[in-house]
């Protein structure tokens, strides 16, 4: 009789509509704060935990199984009764096939010295994750609209020439400019400008589920800055590489600064070089990240060790499904080497 009982409820429950469900939830968990006495307060919290994993033993759904949960928040009694119809809300609006689409995206990142190959390889690990049956956009991330807009409306209010890129920004001359002027703001107005830039295009990419791969990130920003000089104060640094986004895999492309040098065509002195490629190997100490010296590898043997990287740290079906030799990953960075240059 019981078994009978319960493969009803069972089917019953299998053939309702989320929604209907997630509703009648709603209006139990309500009923219950009416109705239990403040004795009885603990077993809201037992509730909230034991009914969305009874749903996930059942179901096997962990997305339905986290928009019951986010329902039966509104049984919390230091929850207010006039905020409880907010979870409830949130539980419908958030639907299975978003969460599911957030918990697919993945964030790739390439980082390294200018002249390591970003750019080149970044599109070329996108081809071959939509070979894959994966759907992914890649970003060149090095632009900066509010910082520009701004540069541009104080220049025309102080009535100064804007200047462009060029030599005169790698003298002590422009050192000390940067350090008494308005410009010491430049690096924070940065970190605002990156949160809307990168920010939109993130959140806007995880809502589809569509993996994101960015040549660049907001550290390359801040390498830039203390390349030339600019004032980045502790707290700014802490701000954007411990709260900024952190990619699911984060790989840094090296080469040798002279080469460097000549493949950006003098872009930048060579010391230029030297010091940014210090700090990428800094980052790389930070966030555990493999370093990929490009100086000898032809664009074949170092796609070869990206895609085995990507493989083996992200762990997605579409990838484990693919034979992949196996790799040991590495951290080949040298102080010794470091500091020929």
């Amino acid at each position: 009789m019981l078994k009978h009982i319960y493969s009803l409820c069972f089917s019953i429950l299998v053939n309702m509509k989320m929604k209907i469900f997630l509703t009648s939830i709603f209006a139990l968990a309500i009923a219950f704060r009416l109705i239990a006495s403040s004795s009885y307060e603990y077993m809201s919290y037992l509730i909230m935990v034991l009914i969305p994993l009874l749903f996930y033993i059942l179901f096997r759904d962990k997305a339905n199984s986290i928009r019951v949960f986010v329902c039966l928040i509104s049984i919390l009694p230091f929850l207010p009764l006039a905020l409880t119809p907010i979870p409830f809300i949130v539980s419908i609006v958030l639907n299975d096939e978003l969460i599911r689409a957030i918990y697919r995206w993945r964030l790739i990142v390439l980082t390294g010295i200018d002249g390591s190959g970003k750019s080149t390889h970044s599109r070329l690990i996108a081809e071959w994750l939509e070979r894959q049956g994966i759907e992914v956009k890649c970003y060149h991330i090095f632009k900066h609209p509010l910082v520009t807009f701004f540069s541009k409306s104080i220049a025309k209010t102080l009535h100064r020439e804007i200047k462009g890129r060029g030599e005169h920004v790698y003298t002590n001359e422009f050192r000390r400019r940067i350090r008494r002027s308005l410009a010491i703001f430049r690096p924070l107005l940065q970190l605002v400008d990156n949160w809307i830039y990168i920010g939109s295009k993130l959140i806007s990419n995880m809502l589809r589920g569509r993996w994101v791969i960015c040549d660049r990130y907001f550290y390359d920003y801040y390498i830039r800055f203390k390349c030339l000089g600019y004032v980045v104060p502790k707290i700014l640094e802490f701000l954007v590489y411990k709260l900024t986004p952190r990619p699911h895999v984060i790989i840094v492309l090296d080469v040798n600064p002279i080469i460097s040098y000549k493949r950006r065509r003098r872009e930048h002195p060579l010391w230029y070089y030297v010091i940014a490629r210090r700090e990428y190997h800094r980052i790389a100490r930070m966030f555990k990240a493999p370093i990929i010296d490009t100086t000898r590898k032809s664009i074949e043997e170092t796609q070869s060790i990206l895609r085995k990287i990507i493989t083996l740290r992200i762990k997605y079906p579409k990838l484990l499904s693919q034979p992949q030799p196996i790799l040991t990953l590495k951290q080949p960075y040298n102080h010794n080497e470091s500091s020929q240059y």
